[in-house]
């Protein structure tokens, strides 16, 4: 989380398997394959966000982590400003030696619509 809120690509690619997987609706539609795909992702949101924000300050809530063997589950909320939205991350970590790499995110947006 730190190293998405300072907007630091390369230390956030350092978290990622190599073949990561992820959902990220808002980059595009299908399934993103391996860490080069994702890294792109996470580049053109920077290059798009630096130039009006400095960093960002995304405060995961309802956090829940769950461990297995070599696998990790961390799922949590981010609440926008506005009362209507909740942004519902989850992450699959994967134990590669002594360390823990993201080897699938789904990330979606929960919008209450007005009735």
């Amino acid at each position: 989380m730190d190293a998405l809120n300072a907007l630091d690509v390369d230390r956030m690619s350092a978290f990622f398997a190599d073949d990561i997987t992820g959902f990220v609706p808002l980059a595009q539609g299908d399934r993103v394959e391996g860490r080069e795909a994702m890294t792109r992702i996470f580049r053109n949101f920077v290059a798009r966000t630096k130039p009006t924000t400095a960093r960002l300050n995304i405060i995961p809530e309802d956090m829940e982590v769950l461990v297995s063997g070599d696998l990790g589950i961390v799922s949590f909320n981010v609440r926008e400003k506005s009362p209507d939205i909740t942004r519902r991350r989850t992450f699959v970590f994967a134990r590669h030696g002594d360390r823990w790499l993201i080897r699938h995110s789904h990330a979606s947006d929960f919008v209450v619509t007005p009735r």
